[in-house]
């Protein structure tokens, strides 16, 4: 093990760029980061990001597609997209352009609590839970509305204790009359039919915002999340959305969709041991999915070498969080 995880560090040391040696370095390495952090500033992706936001503090580069609405969901989904980035980039709150891009989330969350745009106006637990994880990484838990977006969260679980897309819970059918004129576009959002088996793609990004939220991360409701998870491990899901099992193995950071080092990172900061059977299992899986070279392969066809990077960083992190490795 240890010669293994020697190799991956050894990849990374070599061959990351500075946002990759400022992590490597502050959470597996845990030396001091002041200088890497300091350069971070002069960062030219980190630059470029910044030099692209939108008067309103969004980012868009599509144009939107038939009903303007859609020109919302553009701007929501590379918001996230960026400012996670951004984060891996060393930036904080405490920089004006993040500032904006919280006030331009914050202005998509309804009076119900929820974020809501990224599927006109129907439920997004899946783009709200990664806008909670977003806030909470930038030190907004406390922050009320982000509060308020985890009372949503809880009030709208399944039965079963898990959550799902509400407009998956209806027929196709239904759900392509709903869609067939412009009018109906101002429809009040489809409501879970909360009977129905929860989503492991969308309780398992649910989980990543509360474990990333200090108030929630030791709650019975993120202990109960965590278990349903479990149990879908290498599972085809119940709904549409990434249902193949393969889905699991694909594998990517920054973390958006759910998958097994997705996983593992929630669970691991909520309080699961490397003592539970499945998390053995799935840690046995993604060890043995480490490259002869030492590191680990990002699952998206087009990853490039930093991807690669980032995945083997994320994986490092997960492997010392379940204490497999001390240097």
């Amino acid at each position: 093990m240890k010669t293994s995880i020697n190799k991956a560090i050894e990849y990374l040391l070599a061959r990351g760029n500075l946002p990759i040696l400022y992590w490597l370095k502050k959470d597996i390495l845990e030396v001091p980061v002041d200088r890497e952090h300091k350069n971070l500033q002069k960062f030219a992706s980190r630059i470029r990001i910044l030099k692209a936001q939108r008067p309103n503090g969004g980012w868009c580069q599509r144009k939107y597609e038939g009903h303007p609405r859609w020109e919302k969901t553009y701007y929501i989904v590379e918001t996230l997209r960026n400012v996670l980035k951004l984060y891996n980039f060393g930036c904080s709150y405490e920089e004006e352009e993040i500032r904006r891009a919280a006030k331009f989330l914050f202005s998509t969350q309804t009076k119900s609590g929820d974020f809501r745009g990224a599927y006109l106006n129907e439920y997004a637990p899946t783009y709200h839970a990664l806008t909670i994880e977003t806030m909470c990484l930038y030190g907004l838990d406390k922050d009320d509305r982000t509060q308020k977006g985890f009372r949503w969260i809880i009030r709208n679980r399944q039965n079963d204790g898990g959550w799902v897309i509400p407009y998956r819970t209806i027929g196709q059918e239904e759900l392509k009359q709903r869609y067939n004129f412009e009018a109906q576009l101002k429809l009040e959002p489809i409501k879970p039919d909360k009977s129905r088996p929860f989503s492991h793609l969308v309780t398992g990004m649910i989980l990543r915002a509360m474990a990333a939220s200090p108030t929630w991360r030791k709650s019975k409701e993120a202990q109960k999340a965590g278990e349903l998870l479990l149990s879908r491990f290498f599972k085809e899901d119940k709904y549409d959305d990434r249902w193949l099992p393969i889905f699991w193995e694909e594998i990517t950071y920054p973390f958006w969709a759910t998958d097994i080092l997705s996983s593992l990172d929630s669970l691991s900061k909520i309080g699961f041991t490397i003592e539970n059977e499945k998390v053995q299992e799935a840690t046995n899986w993604l060890l043995s999915k480490q490259t002869r070279q030492g590191y680990w392969e990002a699952g998206d066809k087009k990853s490039t070498l930093e991807d690669h990077l980032w995945v083997t960083f994320a994986v490092l992190r997960v492997l010392k969080r379940f204490r497999l490795f001390e240097l």
